[in-house]
């Protein structure tokens, strides 16, 4: 009897753990169930906003191909958008919104609207990839602030929706009406060949269009760097072709590096300093603004200044053409022998009868075309434009060209010249900027953007000042036909070396560093190894007196994304 009793007890307490049990199944039985439908409502949550996603920066792609394709007027030669400019852009820009077509159907029932203070204009939803989501996009663009000197006209801001399910997501960037300046995105830019020097540092990638492959573009030695990349119009293979390479290269074309990651060269290496990498088959960029004669027009810095006679007043000389008369001259050679200039380097060098000014402070003048003047310890201010004869030098007629050298002087404002239309023979010593000794560059003139705007002139900075400092800064762009830098000098903006010298089968380079003999230059002196570092400065406006067109560019770092 007791048997059954204790055997029934153990019965009962098992059907109550099962049930127990079973609870606890059915219960995370639910949760899962519930989980999963939640998981699955996440991802189709997480599905939808991706899509909401990229129809937003689908329709940012499109908003910037709007832009692209927007009729902005005809080039310019003014440093800056003017306000008629800007307001013709944008009503283009509302324009083209009527005509353009997005994923096969044309835009239509935009939304203009003045809001007081700027206009805004806004599309339909327009159908992404049949995926059932959309997107809208929004340009807006406010009025100038008659209380500060920003142009806020010229900024035009983007926004891009997209939906899915309800979901939405937005996009936003903006893009400023501005000339195009894509020739200041490299540190160095021309059309010639370049030699790399010395302890030279370029902060930002260099390009060269010189297209003759059975001579080197470039040279560059162990001590110097850039820090951006090297660009050519040469392909690879043309270039092995004649038997020289820029840099090492494995069996299968691809740079060679060591166990430490450090870049392989060897002595045949034309490239033997520190670089980023060498992109070969670039465009040729015959179409970049500042690298053909057509695209110049200095004549506004000319007639600002006026063809008056310069008044004096005792060392001050302003507002006017450089008196010449009565003034003493100084007879120098170009080429001239090392460490002199009274003696020619060789019986072709030419024969220059230079006006002799001194310890003169100028601002605002002209130098005519033959004066081919020697300033020493001159200070210039504001603008001084070199005049020449407009179709070219010609070596027998003095007149027709400057050949102008400046010892020991301070440049406070900008140089600009004429624009020599071709390279006659003997170009390169007849329209010459020739700075020798303790040049000081700080520009504080109102023409921050060039130090130097001398298309198809021969540009030598000598020796600048011995130790860097403040004092020795050349800010915004350096413009010759052919630029040579030496010496101590901090450049914060582009070296263009404009001149088309393909012609030539040597000399004309671009030396950067130490002069070497490249068949353009004066000589190597003492004094020419220095410390030079460049620094380009893509937001810097293009220099007035380069024409190019003007665009809708997208400004980097302001694209945001918003839920």
């Amino acid at each position: 009897m007791k048997r059954n009793q204790k055997k029934g007890k153990h019965s009962g307490i098992a059907m109550i753990a099962a049930l127990v049990f079973i609870a606890l199944f059915s219960a995370f039985s639910v949760g899962m169930l519930s989980m999963a439908s939640a998981n699955l409502q996440v991802s189709n949550n997480h599905h939808k906003a991706n899509m909401a996603l990229n129809a937003a920066l689908s329709g940012l792609e499109c908003a910037r191909y709007i832009a692209a394709t927007t009729n902005t007027g005809l080039p310019t030669h003014i440093n800056y958008v003017t306000d008629s400019q800007a307001d013709a852009i944008w009503n283009n820009l509302c324009s083209r919104l009527q005509a353009v077509q997005l994923g096969g159907l044309t835009v239509s029932g935009q939304t203009r609207m003045d809001t007081g203070d700027g206009d805004i204009i806004v599309t339909q939803f327009v159908p992404y990839q049949n995926t059932g989501a959309s997107f809208q996009v929004c340009f807006y663009r406010y009025d100038d602030d008659p209380d500060t000197t920003e142009r806020e006209n010229l900024i035009v801001y983007i926004d891009s929706s997209g939906q899915d399910g309800g979901l939405n997501r937005t996009v936003q960037m903006n893009m400023k009406i501005q000339k195009d300046a894509q020739v200041l995105n490299y540190a160095l830019a021309g059309r010639g060949r370049m030699w790399l020097t010395g302890d030279t540092t370029i902060y930002g990638d260099i390009y060269s269009s010189w297209d003759r492959a059975d001579i080197s573009p470039f040279n560059m030695t162990s001590d110097s760097r850039v820090e951006g990349t090297i660009n050519t119009v040469l392909a690879l293979e043309d270039i092995l072709d004649n038997n020289y390479q820029l840099e090492t290269l494995d069996e299968n074309g691809n740079p060679m590096f060591d166990e430490d990651g450090n870049r392989i060269v060897s002595t045949d290496d034309e490239i033997q300093g520190y670089h980023e990498g060498i992109n070969y088959e670039q465009p040729d960029r015959d179409d970049l603004p500042g690298l053909s004669i057509s695209d110049y027009n200095t004549s506004d810095y000319k007639n600002m200044i006026g063809s008056d006679w310069a008044a004096i007043n005792g060392s001050q000389i302003s507002g006017g053409v450089l008196p010449t008369s009565g003034v003493s001259t100084t007879t120098e050679y170009f080429p001239h022998a090392a460490g002199s200039y009274n003696t020619p380097k060789s019986s072709s060098s030419l024969t220059l009868n230079r006006k002799t000014y001194e310890s003169k402070t100028l601002s605002n003048v002209v130098i005519p075309s033959g004066a081919n003047a020697l300033f020493r310890n001159c200070t210039f201010e504001d603008v001084l434009y070199v005049d020449c004869r407009d179709s070219g030098p010609s070596m027998y007629y003095s007149s027709t060209y400057n050949n102008i050298r400046f010892e020991n002087c301070t440049f406070n404002g900008t140089i600009v010249t004429n624009t020599p239309q071709a390279l006659n023979s003997g170009w390169w010593m007849c329209n010459q900027l020739y700075f020798t000794g303790e040049a000081t560059f700080h520009n504080t003139s109102t023409y921050q953007e060039a130090t130097i705007l001398a298309p198809h002139f021969n540009v030598d900075i000598g020796n600048t000042n011995p130790n860097q400092s403040e004092n020795n800064v050349l800010t915004g762009a350096i413009v010759g036909g052919i630029v040579d830098i030496r010496g101590n000098a901090q450049i914060y903006g582009t070296i263009i070396s404009m001149a088309d010298t393909t012609i030539y089968s040597s000399g004309y380079v671009t030396n950067i560093g130490v002069t070497l003999e490249d068949g353009g230059s004066e000589t190597t002196e003492a004094g020419d190894i220095g410390v030079i570092e460049i620094t380009p400065n893509e937001e810097q406006m293009l220099p007035g007196g380069i024409t190019s067109p003007i665009l809708l560019k997208p400004l980097k770092y302001t694209y945001v994304e918003k839920i």
